[in-house]
């Protein structure tokens, strides 16, 4: 057996251990740390599938900024007090979990041995503006979807302001810690720059230099760094907000010259691409570093 085939078994059996651990462990903290690693390994296995942009992703938000937000609602739940599930529970959850495994091994049995596409997306790639598929389908041939999913995270931030959780103040995390996001932050900031410019020719984009700011921001108020907290989280706010008008406005502005919602004017593609991500990137930023600092009056260290 070769070396890689076995990287790729030890891959698979990584991601359904620490999955087993993030069911069955009965501590929170302990929950979150596999739920994260199971994330890393799942951007590993994307990683190894081609998908660059998937990978980039899920290791960002799906694994990094999700379990941090995990992990502050841990922390406010404080230690876990339930009873493990009566042995008919989990013998039910165990039953549809083997029906949902075997559906989906069957989906897969019976898929076509290629996919149709692939072909359509590169014979169109040269009219959409860019040079990298995944931009081009996400921002040109079904830039309906991406609209709805940031629409989507602009709900999630009005239902954390009805609720109001309390704002996070963090503790002094030591002398190390300024210092430490003095560094990272422009680091961040370059990274995410580059994410997103290089996101029309290869992997990168909005979501993934998105999730760099919202990390450095995150360094920022873990550092302790000082600022008018109405302000800033004014400021958050309408960048969070801008995201979506700016897409809307892109949709709108295109029918009135084009006469098709989010059908760009010819030889314009990129131009309008990268100005919807641009402004995309900073509304992801501030959208996930306001649901990770909550939106209410009261604070909670």
């Amino acid at each position: 057996m070769s070396p890689v085939v076995l990287f790729d078994a030890a891959l698979a059996l990584g991601v359904l251990g620490c999955a087993a651990l993030a069911l069955t462990l009965r501590d929170r903290t302990g929950t979150v740390a596999a739920f994260m690693l199971t994330g890393l390994l799942v951007a590993l296995s994307w990683l190894r599938l081609g998908a660059p942009d998937v990978a980039l992703a899920e290791a960002a938000i799906g694994a990094g900024l999700t379990g941090a937000l995990f992990l502050r609602g841990a922390r406010r739940l404080g230690p876990l007090r339930a009873r493990p599930p009566a042995p008919a529970q989990a013998a039910a959850a165990a039953l549809g979990a083997a029906v949902l495994s075997a559906a989906l091994l069957w989906a897969f049995a019976t898929a076509p041995a290629e996919s149709l596409y692939p072909p359509r997306v590169a014979a169109a790639l040269e009219d959409s503006g860019v040079s990298n598929p995944v931009t081009a389908v996400l921002l040109n041939f079904r830039a309906w979807d991406t609209l709805l999913e940031i629409a989507v995270l602009v709900v999630a931030l009005l239902l954390v302001m009805t609720l109001s959780p309390p704002r996070v103040i963090p503790d002094k995390l030591g002398a190390l810690v300024q210092p430490f996001a003095r560094i990272v932050v422009p680091v961040a900031v370059l990274v995410a720059g580059h994410l997103l410019w290089q996101g029309a020719e290869a992997p990168g984009g909005a979501f993934q230099a998105g999730a760099v700011l919202a990390g450095a921001g995150l360094a920022l108020v873990l550092g302790g760094v000082r600022v008018d907290r109405r302000v800033l989280r004014r400021a958050l706010t309408a960048l969070a907000l801008a995201g979506l008008a700016v897409f809307t406005l892109a949709a709108l502005a295109s029918q009135a010259v084009t006469g098709a919602l989010l059908g760009y004017p010819d030889g314009q593609a990129k131009a309008w691409i990268i100005a919807i991500e641009g402004a995309l990137t900073l509304s992801i930023a501030a959208t996930l570093c306001l649901l990770f600092t909550g939106y209410g009056r009261r604070s909670a260290r």
